[in-house]
């Protein structure tokens, strides 16, 4: 029977669980708590770790050592979590706690219709939602049903480092010998993938600018796209009814495979204490930036999806210039309400244009006051989007919409490979990620670009 982690941070670690005011450590919920709680949360974190590290020595009890090692790989997980809210807080440019609220739909299952609360009732399930995941609902709860109850208690990172180092539990070496295949890949397994796919969608902008995310279980999907809104019109007694234009069309998701190279010291992997927190985060990081800019701009070309700016029925507004005030913005809010398909959820930037809104002053040098349409509206943004496009390699374009009908469809199963040889000269392991998904828009018209946006 696997050892509770939570057991094993109130034995050995009862003052940094009682500094965070919970019974057990996995109640701690990050992103409901302030910024710099959250920084102090974290040192308290670093500094727990490195006590409970200290007490490992050579006379201890092998069976102590191991309950020590699982309770900081633990606390070494939160910081992990930590690290990627407060990431993920300045990358969006809003530094608040984030809605309470969230946690009560931490676990929507797509296979039925109710899920469980936390007052152990039941949260009705839409059923006409219920084929994809809002952005405060999780891919790991999705696959609750799917995950084997025997890698309980198994962590992501304890599992990318044991492909190298060995198993050093029985649920670990079940877990290699189980997701290998005879090309010396490890297909994660289920639980540890949907905890991978939930961090990277914790740290894109995409999803937080209210993307939806659809778990694949196949290599096709097909899903209802919204042609033309249908026409009604009045008619008299037994009268024929007039027909309107077709309202649905049919879209194809087809997942394209995204791949990514880490590299980690052999010595790193042996020593670091936090080496099974950071090399998730690593991969998690680089893969939602590279999703964001799929999503947002991807070319459509092989082997890259179509994104936002680059679909057909999205609206556009050229302003082949500097942003000087909100009018586009204010363009774009009126052109998708026009087009029945709002109301706005988010609107999306690189930094330097973000910055520029931020920057502008009336005539009075006193900063420039957003117009009302456009309160209550998040601006968010991301390096992810190219500013060197355009004919003077300077253009940039700000990303309008309402994201509820953006669907990322992901394929559920990660693979990693790990590369031995290839850096053996430097004393390197390679791990190679893998994981596929694709990008449509269920109503192009929810959408508005404002392209050609120079410094």
């Amino acid at each position: 029977m696997p050892l509770d982690t939570d057991l094993l941070v109130k034995k050995h670690a009862q003052d940094f669980l009682r500094s965070l005011s919970v019974r057990n450590i996995k109640d701690y919920l990050v992103h409901t708590e302030n910024f710099k709680d959250l920084a102090r949360t974290k040192s308290d974190a670093k500094r727990s770790v490195s006590e409970l590290v200290d007490k490992i020595t050579n006379d201890i009890d092998e069976r102590r050592a191991d309950e020590i090692e699982k309770a900081a790989d633990t606390i070494s997980d939160l910081i992990g979590e930590i690290d990627a809210e407060l990431d993920y807080r300045n990358e969006i440019g809003d530094r608040s706690p984030r809605d309470r609220s969230l946690t009560y739909m931490k676990a929507p299952p797509v296979e039925g219709r109710t899920a469980p609360a936390v007052d152990g009732g039941d949260i009705e399930i839409s059923s006409e939602d219920n084929f994809c995941l809002r952005s405060n609902e999780s891919v790991k709860a999705w696959a609750r049903p799917k995950i084997q109850e025997a890698y309980h208690g198994l962590s992501l990172g304890r599992y990318l480092r044991s492909m190298v180092t060995g198993a050093k539990s029985d649920l670990e070496q079940r877990a290699l010998s189980e997701g290998t295949n005879s090309a010396g890949g490890f297909t994660v397994p289920t639980a540890l993938a949907g905890e991978m796919i939930d961090k990277l969608r914790a740290q894109s902008v995409a999803i937080a600018a209210g993307a939806r995310t659809i778990p694949m279980e196949s290599d096709n999907l097909s899903i209802a796209k919204v042609a033309t809104d249908p026409t009604p019109a009045f008619r008299d007694e037994a009268a024929t009814i007039a027909e309107s234009d077709p309202v649905f069309t049919q879209v194809q998701m087809t997942p394209r495979s995204l791949a990514m190279i880490t590299k980690v010291s052999r010595e790193l992997l042996d020593d670091s204490i936090n080496i099974a927190t950071a090399l998730p985060n690593i991969i998690t990081q680089a893969m939602a930036k590279e999703m964001d800019r799929i999503v947002f701009q991807g070319t459509g070309s092989a082997p890259e999806p179509k994104g936002i700016i680059n679909q057909t029925g999205i609206g556009n507004t050229a302003l082949n210039g500097a942003l000087t005030n909100y009018s586009k913005l204010i363009e774009a809010r009126t052109g998708i309400e026009t087009a029945n398909a709002g109301p706005i959820s988010a609107i999306v930037m690189h930094p330097r244009d973000y910055g520029t809104l931020a920057g502008l002053t009336a005539t009075d040098n006193q900063p420039l006051i957003m117009p009302p349409a456009l309160n209550g509206i998040r601006m968010l943004q991301t390096s992810a989007l190219q500013i060197d496009a355009g004919s003077g390699n300077n253009e940039s374009s700000i990303v309008v919409g309402n994201f509820n009908h953006c669907l990322i469809g992901m394929r559920h199963d990660i693979r990693i490979e790990v590369l031995r040889e290839r850096y053996a000269d430097t004393h390197q392991y390679g791990f190679v990620a893998v994981m596929r998904f694709d990008v449509a828009l269920s109503h192009a018209e929810a959408f508005h670009k404002i392209s050609g946006i120079t410094p």
